[in-house]
């Protein structure tokens, strides 16, 4: 009869990870700490040389500004400023009121003799009478007439019809001198102003 020796020594499995694979795996741990480290390290530095520089940069600032706060001069107020500054301001008051003078001057020069003399041509007769000088002044605020006429109703006339417009409505001269020629024809010298004498030649 034979014996069979049901009996078998089951060998225990390891299904972990083996001693190696983990020495393996903490050294690269290690390795990776390692060079986490030097790179910290490596942006502590960087960051130490900005500070310093930065700080080296406020005290150099902070040392040129003590320089200028030492060196600045409060400026001081000229008593005399004021009494110049309202002299020139009268001053050029006085010019803008002299310009001013000088514009209305200028405007009643060139556009004051306009008017009267379109007056004199649209309300004079068309024949008749003539008109051989024209003396205007004080931007034709002041008129000299001479002439002659054929007839002595178109005188009166004409300065009636003259006395109807804007331009000379209202006016009067003051001297009225009619003569009348060799020729027979009346001569008339008008003039707004009384010491007006001098006649003009024909």
């Amino acid at each position: 009869m034979q014996n069979l020796n049901l009996y078998q020594v089951e060998r225990q499995r390891h299904s972990g990870p083996q001693k190696a694979q983990m020495l393996a795996g903490l050294a690269v741990l290690a390795l990776l700490c390692l060079l986490h480290a030097v790179w910290q390290g490596w942006q502590l530095r960087q960051g130490a040389a900005r500070l310093a520089q930065a700080e080296s940069a406020a005290q150099e600032q902070e040392t040129r500004l003590a320089a200028v706060k030492s060196s600045f001069v409060e400026p001081q107020l000229d008593g005399r400023l004021p009494t110049e500054l309202a002299e020139r301001e009268a001053g050029n008051q006085e010019l803008q009121r002299l310009i001013g003078y000088l514009q209305l001057l200028g405007s009643q020069q060139s556009t004051g003799f306009v008017a009267p003399l379109q007056a004199l041509a649209q309300y004079h007769p068309q024949s008749g009478l003539w008109l051989s000088a024209i003396s205007l002044r004080a931007g034709g605020t002041e008129v000299r007439l001479q002439g002659s006429s054929q007839d002595q109703e178109l005188l009166p006339q004409y300065l009636q019809r003259l006395g109807q417009s804007p331009v000379f409505k209202g006016r009067e001269f003051a001297r009225f001198d009619v003569r009348r020629g060799e020729d027979q024809l009346l001569r008339f010298d008008l003039s707004s102003r009384a010491d007006d004498g001098e006649k003009v030649h024909e």
